[in-house]
C-alpha cells in the first residue's frame, strides 16, 4: 500500500536534514528544523483535512493499493510523528544536539513517515535497519569508553537480522516461521523483557532527542499490531501479551526506586511500551484500539516529559532524585507541563491517555481474567513515578540554581503537545 499524505511529508524531513547538517551555526540549525517540524504538521494536518472534505477514491500502482492517508489505527499516527518531532527539535538542548544530530533526528522522522507512506515487507525491512544504523552512528560519533555504541550493535544487530529474516520467509511462503522471527526483532527493539538491557543505559547516555525519536517512532507498534491481528497463532500472540504485562509491572518497579533522573525515566518508558505490547498481544478489537490510542498518548505524553526533563537538565546538570532540590517559582512553566505530561503518560483521568488506559484495562478483564491486575497495578506505580519526579525535581528548597523558565522556542512546542492531551481528553478519537 502506497499512502499519499506521509510521503511528502517523508521527503520534507529526509530534505531539511541534508541543509541542517551543513550548518554551523547551533540554533541556525535549531531555527531551521524547528521551521521544518512546523512546515510537517501543518502539511499532514491539511492533506488529511483536504481528503476529508474532497476524499481521494485511490488506485494501483505496480500491485500496490494507492490511497490518501494510511488506513486502521495508522490514519493519525503520521500528525502524531510530526508533533513528536516538532517537540523535539524546539527543546533539543544546544550543548548535546549539535546540527549533525539535529539532522539524524530529521532523518528518524522521514523514516517514520516514510514506512506510513510505503507499507510493503521489502520497505518495512530496509528502513526498519536504516533507523538502527542511523542511531548507532550517532552513538559511535559521541561514544567515549563506555561502549554504548558496541552494546546497542549487541541487542539491535539480532534484532535487524531477525526482522529482514522474517520478513524474507513470509514473502516466500514460510508465513507463520516468518512472523514469528518479525515479532521476536520487534520485541528487541521495543526493549520487552528479559531483552531490555541496552535501553536504561541507551536512555542514561544517548542525547535526548534520539531517544524520543527512536522510542517514539511508530514502525515497530504498527507493524506488531498487523501481524498480532492477522497472522500469528493465537497461543503465541498470548505469549507476546503476557510478557508485555510482565514488562508493564517490572519496569514499573524499578522505575518507581531509581535515583537517577534518566534511569527513572528509562524504566517508566518501558513500562508505557510493555503497556502497549500487552494490549496487541489480545485477540479483541477493543484491546488493540486501547494499544494504538495509548501509543499516539505516550508517544506525545513521554516526548514532552523526557524533552522538559532534558531542558531541566540543560539548566542545572545531572538531575537526581534521591533527595528534594528545586524550586517551583523558578520555573512554573516548564513544571506544570512536565507534570501534565507525565500525568497523561500514566493515564491520568482528564488527559487523552486515560482513555487508552480505560480501553485496555477494559479488555483485558474479559480476554486475561488472571492478568487483568498487571496494567492497574503497573499504571498506578507509574503515577507515583511521575510525582516523586515532580516533587524531587521542581520542590523542597528555598533556593535555586538561577535557571530560567521556559524559552519562546521550548513554550511553543509544549503548549502544542499539552493543549493536544487535555482537548484529546474532551474529544478522544479511538482507532
Amino acid at each position: 500500500m502506497i499512502a499519499l499524505v506521509p510521503l511528502p511529508v517523508a521527503i520534507l524531513f529526509l530534505s531539511v536534514s541534508f541543509v541542517v547538517a551543513r550548518i554551523t551555526d547551533r540554533r541556525a540549525a535549531r531555527r531551521t528544523a524547528v521551521a521544518c517540524a512546523t512546515a510537517a504538521t501543518a502539511l499532514s494536518i491539511g492533506l488529511s483535512l483536504t481528503q476529508r472534505f474532497a476524499p481521494f477514491t485511490g488506485g494501483r500502482i505496480g500491485g500496490l493499493v494507492v490511497v490518501a492517508v494510511p488506513d486502521g489505527p495508522a490514519r493519525h499516527v503520521v500528525t502524531v510523528t510530526c508533533v513528536v518531532g516538532l517537540l523535539v527539535v524546539a527543546m533539543s538542548p544546544l550543548a548535546s544536539h549539535p546540527p549533525a544530530t539535529l539532522a539524524g533526528v530529521l532523518r528518524l522522522l522521514a523514516i517514520s513517515c516514510g514506512f506510513l507512506a510505503v507499507r510493503h515487507g521489502g520497505s518495512a525491512a530496509v528502513l526498519w535497519s536504516l533507523s538502527a544504523w542511523l542511531v548507532w552512528a550517532e552513538l559511535r560519533r559521541r561514544d567515549g569508553d563506555d561502549g554504548l555504541d558496541r552494546l546497542f550493535a549487541v541487542y539491535h544487530v539480532p534484532s535487524v537480522l531477525l526482522f529482514c529474516a522474517g520478513t524474507v520467509l513470509t514473502a516466500t511462503g514460510s508465513r507463520e516461521v516468518g512472523t514469528v522471527l518479525v515479532v521476536l526483532g520487534i520485541v528487541i527493539r521495543f526493549a520487552v523483557v528479559p531483552v531490555h538491557g541496552w535501553y536504561p543505559r541507551f536512555v542514561e547516555r544517548a542525547p535526548m532527542g534520539v531517544v524520543v525519536v527512536f522510542g517514539a517512532a511508530p514502525i515497530g507498534m504498527l507493524t506488531q499490531l498487523e501481524l498480532l491481528s492477522t497472522r500469528l497463532p493465537a497461543s503465541f500472540a498470548h505469549e507476546v501479551a503476557l510478557l508485555g504485562g510482565l514488562t508493564a509491572v517490572v519496569a514499573a518497579v524499578f522505575a518507581v526506586v531509581q535515583n537517577g533522573a534518566r534511569r527513572a525515566l528509562a524504566f517508566l518508558m518501558m513500562s508505557q511500551t510493555g503497556l502497549i505490547t500487552f494490549g496487541l498481544g489480545g485477540d479483541s478489537p477493543l484491546a488493540a484500539s486501547g494499544a494504538v490510542l495509548t501509543w499516539q498518548a505516550s508517544a506525545l505524553a513521554l516526548s514532552g516529559f523526557a524533552m522538559a526533563l532534558a531542558a531541566l537538565e540543560a539548566r542545572r546538570g545531572t538531575l537526581s532524585l534521591a533527595t528534594p532540590g528545586g524550586n517551583f517559582s523558578r520555573t512554573p512553566r516548564l513544571a506544570v507541563a512536565f507534570l501534565l505530561c507525565g500525568l497523561a503518560a500514566a493515564g491520568f483521568p482528564l488527559s487523552l491517555g486515560f482513555a487508552g488506559v480505560h480501553l485496555l484495562v477494559h479488555s483485558s478483564v474479559v480476554e486475561f481474567p488472571l492478568l487483568w491486575l498487571a496494567p492497574i497495578g503497573a499504571v498506578a506505580m507509574n503515577g507515583m513515578t511521575v510525582m516523586r519526579c515532580f516533587l524531587t525535581l521542581f520542590a523542597g528548597s528555598r533556593s535555586h540554581s538561577g535557571e530560567g523558565d521556559l524559552a519562546p522556542l521550548e513554550a511553543y512546542a509544549l503548549t502544542i503537545v499539552v493543549g493536544t492531551l487535555l482537548i484529546g481528553a474532551a474529544l478522544p478519537v479511538i482507532p
